[in-house]
């Protein structure tokens, strides 16, 4: 009896050591694909994926995204806000603008999220912010359906989008129904951007069956950095009460390199409170 027991245990532990040796090898093969440290998107995935999925050590008490918007037209920041920053953001690119695609392809090249900041009418402000092919309630729907169509192939990598400004074309039920048609045909998820309390966003967005977002916290209405770092404090307490929270920033003259550097310094106190960065596709996920 005792050599059989012997025997068993014996293969027992091989099997063991057998599931163990094969983690392993998973876990080294799933750090080869993620090995390049320059792609940010890679080095989350490395740091805070592994641990949270094969391990459970990470202690993720809610999770921010982080969106940039006006990308596309070379402002104030762009290199600061892609390069410096080693977590995850949100790239919110302008299409039809002089750099819109080569700005789309370093962000997807350096990791970040790509989506598209789709310029739509305001109640007030300067018509010139709009940009090119802005969305407005005097277009036709087979109109807003093309230039929507456009936009998307304007801005390699893109996964979703979110509103440029748009107080008034975001509530505008025609409007937001000829949007989320072809968000539902491409399968992309939409932002809003809360430029107004009565857009119809959410409400349209889930009738069609596509994945929305909303915004929290504005973080740089002021280019002052310590108000820039308030706006963040705020958004880490609207994470560790929600779960999830999504800030946006932008670069050019509403926030550039100011915003960039808030966020570079801010970054060790949002993880000491167990909140990571994480691209916005994967807010919701894990």
């Amino acid at each position: 009896m005792r050599g059989k027991s012997f025997i068993f245990l014996f293969k027992r532990r091989k099997i063991i050591l057998a599931f163990i040796l094969i983690a392993i090898i998973l876990i080294l093969l799933t750090l080869k694909v993620y090995e390049n440290s320059n792609n940010v998107l890679a080095t989350w995935k490395r740091n805070h994926t592994l641990k949270e999925i094969l391990f459970n050590e990470y202690n993720v008490k809610g999770r921010i995204s982080i969106i940039i918007d006006d990308f596309g037209n070379h402002g104030d920041g762009t290199s600061e806000m892609l390069r410096n920053i080693k977590r995850p953001l949100t790239c919110a690119i302008m299409p039809f603008m002089p750099y819109t695609k080569e700005e789309a392809e370093l962000a997807h090249e350096l990791g970040h999220e790509v989506i598209i900041h789709i310029p739509m009418e305001p109640h007030k402000g300067n018509p010139e912010w709009l940009g090119a092919k802005a969305i407005t309630t005097l277009l036709s729907t087979d109109e807003i359906k093309h230039i929507i169509r456009e936009a998307i192939e304007d801005v390699p990598y893109a996964v979703g989008v979110n509103n440029h400004m748009g107080s008034k074309a975001t509530e505008d039920k025609r409007v937001i129904q000829a949007i989320m048609e072809v968000l539902k045909e491409k399968d992309m998820f939409i932002v809003d951007s809360k430029t107004s309390q009565k857009s119809v966003i959410r409400e349209i967005a889930e009738e069609y069956g596509v994945k929305v977002y909303e915004r929290d916290v504005f973080l740089d209405n002021s280019k002052d950095i310590y108000n820039i770092k308030k706006q963040i404090k705020k958004l880490e307490l609207v994470a560790e009460e929600n779960k999830i929270a999504i800030g946006i920033g932008h670069v050019g003259p509403e926030g550039g390199k100011v915003t960039a550097k808030a966020i570079q310094e801010m970054i060790p106190e949002i993880e000491s409170l167990g909140l990571i960065i994480v691209p916005i596709s994967l807010l919701n996920e894990y």
